[in-house]
């Protein structure tokens, strides 16, 4: 028999996710301070633009769950402080991000919707 379905499962934020697997994959990339400020513990240019916004999104989005802030959106701004990408390299990133639907507009930015962590982690493993 099939599960029950409600109106809450055609949220973009509706269901849960493991957030133990989310955090085994920030746990050597970043960490939080007790402010909740999120510090890349790994050069981020080490990483490809796609990464280094999916993982800061992703920790946005683990602060936001567990209600250490108010908003889990993140910004062109943001994204160019923490990680010293080019603001045209950004721009183009997120643009790709959202036409894939891995990242969706929200009112202060752009954000991870729940139903697309589990594959936001299989590109980052790849």
């Amino acid at each position: 028999m099939a599960n029950k379905i409600t109106i809450d499962d055609l949220y973009a934020d509706a269901g849960t996710f493991n957030q133990e697997d989310v955090l085994r994959m920030l746990k050597s990339k970043i960490v939080f301070t007790q402010e909740d400020e999120i510090i890349f513990v790994i050069d981020p240019t080490n990483l490809k633009a796609q990464n280094q916004i999916l993982i800061y999104a992703l920790a946005k989005k683990i602060l936001k769950i567990n209600q250490k802030i108010e908003d889990e959106a993140i910004t062109n701004t943001e994204i160019e402080d923490k990680t010293k990408l080019n603001p045209n390299t950004i721009r183009g990133t997120l643009k790709r991000l959202k036409d894939k639907n891995i990242l969706v507009k929200s009112q202060s930015g752009y954000e991870i919707p729940v139903f697309k962590i589990e594959e936001v982690l299989k590109l980052l493993n790849d």
